[in-house]
């Protein structure tokens, strides 16, 4: 029996790397060998990959470049398909699977000059110009909102939701009294919890700060980020620099307000929190909007733009939320939620590799 070996990329940001990540771990434990590739001046160059194999290239993206750049960092891109279609001859992976971004770029071409089975996970629901290009050469297509429906070719689409971490995921049967016990919390406040993303969002925590002077009646948890400057000096917060177990942070808190990204939405839907979401106003063709559009209009989420943000916009979604009953909300946001993505995933492209061999 041959070894199981799966060649996975999707790097540069955690958007793309964390989902990774989830399946390397999926893999891993089910007795594959995984290879991931990625790039020197991604999130991948700074965290430890515990799953198998990690190669990293000097490799930078495209779309945005001066021509100069774009010729430059286009040859590099094909260089490293051509060394990673060697190492694909040498391993004899079944298949590949990549999440996104200029860092998949070279895995999908070697995939294509070698013949081995692409798969594809999309995590925003409008996807990146490196999966629409992909996309053709792909078996099948896993998405997380289906938004991306009308991206992609419709028959080798899968609906999947976004795979999270199990260090993400380790809290979900933690009760709100542990998890504020364990975080040195009150347990007869209502707690709202405000963070911008991993490097945080300074107009996020500057409006969090400010709102927090103004409602004593509530609680509030602060990721600031590691960029921020400021000084926390009320008596009714709690800040945090970063946060791993960020699990531990939404079971505690009863609402949240944070970016839409799409591991951050899928992450609120796995526990169920009652959000109020602001979509980072940059992101790619503002697919952060899109992320959580489809929430707002079943009611189950608010949406404040960024450049409506304010005290006063905050403090009446918070007013809103505080007008409706949170338990039921939560188990509609559960309900919505893809709670098994990782193995949706995984059994999709097991069963399609198995039946390409005629054992299924």
């Amino acid at each position: 029996m041959l070894d199981k070996k799966v060649f996975m990329a999707g790097g540069g940001t955690g958007g793309h790397y964390f989902p990774a990540i989830a399946m390397a771990e999926t893999f891993y434990r089910r007795g594959y060998k995984i290879y991931f590739f990625g790039t020197k001046y991604g999130i991948e160059a700074k965290l430890d990959f515990p799953f198998g194999e990690k190669y990293l290239y000097d490799i930078k993206g495209i779309v945005g470049k001066s021509k100069s750049e774009k010729i430059k960092n286009t040859a590099k891109l094909l260089k490293t398909a051509y060394q990673i279609s060697k190492i694909i001859r040498k391993e004899q992976p079944q298949f590949a699977l990549v999440f996104g971004g200029y860092a998949s770029a070279p895995l999908g071409i070697a995939v294509k000059l070698t013949g081995t089975r692409l798969y594809i996970h999309e995590q925003n629901s409008i996807p990146s110009s490196t999966n629409l290009l992909l996309s053709r050469l792909a078996r099948k297509i896993f998405i997380t909102f289906e938004y991306s429906f009308n991206h992609f070719p419709k028959k080798k689409t899968n609906l999947t939701g976004l795979p999270l971490r199990s260090l993400v995921k380790q809290d979900k049967f933690i009760s709100k009294n542990m998890a504020r016990k364990l975080l040195d919390i009150p347990h007869d406040k209502t707690v709202v919890l405000m963070f911008g993303g991993s490097q945080g969002a300074k107009k996020i925590t500057e409006v969090g700060l400010e709102i927090s002077k103004r409602r004593k009646d509530l609680f509030f948890i602060i990721i600031t980020g590691k960029n921020f400057k400021g000084v926390i000096d009320t008596d009714n917060i709690k800040s945090f620099e970063f946060v791993e177990r960020i699990g531990l942070l939404y079971k505690a808190s009863d609402i949240v307000i944070c970016r839409s990204g799409a591991g951050t939405v899928s992450e609120i839907l796995y526990y169920g929190k009652p959000t109020v979401f602001i979509p980072y106003p940059y992101a790619f063709k503002n697919h952060q909007y899109y992320n959580v559009k489809w929430l707002k209009d079943r009611g189950l989420a608010q949406i404040i733009l960024d450049k409506d943000l304010n005290v006063n916009t905050l403090n009446n979604a918070i007013n809103n939320y505080l007008s409706m009953n949170l338990e039921d909300l939560s188990k509609k946001l559960e309900y919505v939620s893809i709670q098994n993505s990782e193995m949706l995933i995984y059994e999709n492209i097991t069963t399609d590799w198995l039946e390409s061999l005629g054992t299924v």
